[in-house]
């Protein structure tokens, strides 16, 4: 999915809150900033995913800046409050009427902490989004066929996407390795740091990796480009029976691939709000084979 004017500028007002972030000076803030707009005024931008378009400008950034943790503590911060919470999330689950729903549920609530998507993430308001869970709506149709597929499936490719969320994941894991003891799993991360998406370590620190294989993806990308990343993660999702892919930014790289991915994310800018005419944090469940959204 090539990036739209809006995700340009989402990108670059990203960098500029890096810059403001790590008090530079004026010298290297136009210095840096210069050489982001030469980027986005390239030809190649428009053959490009927004998530991709991310990772170069952080990239311009880093070496001015050296940006690479940048997210750590927040990463850290979100991880260890999901952990918190971790046990009354599976109780809650345990005691619902349907299991699989309600952890779903919880797993795409979990997409809201996301400092690509949004510059304002707040404890509070994640705290409301949960609070809610069983008020989640998905798709019915694609709900049950998601269901169904898992129930015939002999392998799943599930893509995460950011820190703190994966401890929701987590917890739908478990529920899916309950509900389908036959169902091989393997749990892709992003490759390299990259805003506050997830990595082999943060699934190292939640306990991810200590109930399903786990593998990086080998690109900084915020994302799943299929083109970049590394062939074996690209012959797991090929081969795989069906993928789970969280997020938006696994939206924007994946779309179009004609495989059957099964998408879950939040819609938390206005760009996914006016594709999915929908209102924001509305959780979004649709299949690439069967996806319709607006232009």
């Amino acid at each position: 999915m090539n990036a739209d004017t809006e995700c340009l500028a989402c990108c670059r007002r990203k960098a500029e809150g890096l810059l403001e972030q790590y008090r530079v000076s004026e010298q290297i803030r136009h210095t840096v900033l210069g050489r982001v707009d030469q980027f986005l005024k390239s030809d190649r931008i428009e053959r490009m995913a927004a998530p991709v378009i991310m990772a170069e400008i952080l990239s311009i950034v880093d070496e001015k800046v050296e940006i690479a943790n940048a997210y750590e503590k927040p990463k850290e911060q979100y991880n260890q409050k999901l952990l918190g919470m971790e046990d009354a999330v599976m109780a809650d689950i345990e005691s619902a009427g349907d299991r699989f729903l309600a952890a779903i549920q919880y797993a795409v609530t979990g997409n809201y902490i996301d400092f690509g998507a949004m510059d304002d993430v707040r404890e509070e308001q994640l705290a409301e989004l949960l609070e809610n869970r069983a008020s989640v709506e998905l798709d019915k149709d694609e709900l049950n066929r998601l269901y169904q597929e898992l129930s015939q499936a002999h392998s799943l490719a599930y893509i995460t996407d950011n820190a703190g969320e994966i401890v929701l994941d987590k917890v739908f894991i478990k529920v899916l390795k309950q509900l389908y003891t036959h169902l091989k799993i393997t749990v892709v991360v992003r490759g390299f740091p990259t805003l506050n998406d997830a990595t082999y370590e943060d699934a190292e620190s939640v306990g991810l990796t200590e109930i399903v294989r786990v593998m990086p993806n080998g690109t900084d990308v915020p994302g799943t480009p299929l083109d970049e990343i590394d062939p074996k993660i690209r012959d797991l999702i090929d081969n795989a029976d069906l993928c789970i892919a969280k997020g938006q930014g696994n939206f924007e790289t994946l779309h179009g691939c004609g495989m059957n991915i099964f998408y879950l994310f939040l819609c938390k800018c206005d760009l996914f709000t006016k594709k999915f005419q929908t209102e924001r944090f509305t959780p979004v469940l649709k299949n690439e084979l069967r996806i319709v959204q607006s232009t």
